[in-house]
């Protein structure tokens, strides 16, 4: 291995380090957001529109997915890349599903999460349960065919481009799919390299580290979208966040400590 890959191994564990301590002020900064909206919403969640309460979710799946990151990432697991795909994924479906002021992009995410649900218990011949998670697919997309059709024509991508997100986002979700499909088979396959460096721990470090560093992005933009819509007035934390993740994105060789 050489001098300069020896450095950069160095370099990537540095900053996990540093990621890590701007981690535990977002998780602060997380659980003070939930416990505000969950005040917020216990007297009415049922009666809000369903728009609403679908972007909850999402951010709250999402958020937690970035928690996994973040204990994966203590431990050096590349297994972080999957729970930055979902938290990516998440992000998306966000911005898609608030880019209509209505409930239709709502339903039909609704919707998926029926047909996904009926479809596991269908692959375990659990024909009760998959019965009525369908039933309640076709009740959301039931006056919404035309619609429901094309969602499941168009690609991530172009809900992406639909709800106006920077192209960066979509990058982040391609990134983390390389490992949570089979892109990353290659290095698991015998022989394995013994050379510092190149062994499967130092992979699954340097997979972490992308990981966190996109998860700390993505939940600072979620944590965004959450202070606007509950009128927390946040910006100037989240910013200042960013500005530290700026920092730690810039350390190299030649940085003094």
């Amino acid at each position: 291995m050489s001098d300069a890959e020896q450095e950069h191994l160095e370099i990537a564990e540095k900053k996990i380090q540093r990621f890590l301590i701007l981690t535990e002020e977002i998780l602060s900064l997380r659980e003070a957001m939930h416990h505000r909206l969950h005040k917020a919403l216990a007297p009415q969640t049922i009666t809000e529109p369903l728009r609403n309460r679908v972007l909850i979710g999402l951010n709250l799946k999402a958020l937690d997915c970035f928690d996994r990151i973040v204990v994966d990432a203590r431990d050096r697991r590349g297994e972080a890349s999957h729970h930055l795909k979902t938290m990516a994924e998440c992000f998306i479906y966000s911005h898609w599903v608030s880019g209509d002021s209505g409930n239709t992009r709502a339903r039909l995410l609704y919707a998926e999460g029926f047909r996904s649900r009926a479809a596991y218990h269908e692959s375990l011949d659990e024909t009760e349960h998959a019965a009525t998670w369908r039933e309640m697919q076709h009740q959301q997309i039931e006056p919404l065919q035309s619609e429901w059709k094309k969602f499941k024509k168009d690609s991530l991508e172009q809900l992406a481009s639909l709800a106006n997100t920077e192209e960066q986002y979509y990058k982040i979700y391609r990134l983390a799919c390389e490992a949570a499909h089979m892109g990353d088979l290659v290095v698991y396959i015998p022989p394995h390299p013994q050379e510092p460096g190149l062994r499967l721990s130092d992979l699954s470090m340097l997979r972490a580290y992308t990981s966190l560093k996109f998860g700390i992005i993505l939940a600072c933009d979620l944590l965004h979208d959450t202070s606007d819509t509950l009128g927390i007035g946040a910006d100037e934390q989240i910013n200042s966040l960013k500005k530290r993740w700026q920092v730690i994105i810039a350390i190299s060789p030649n940085t003094r400590e």
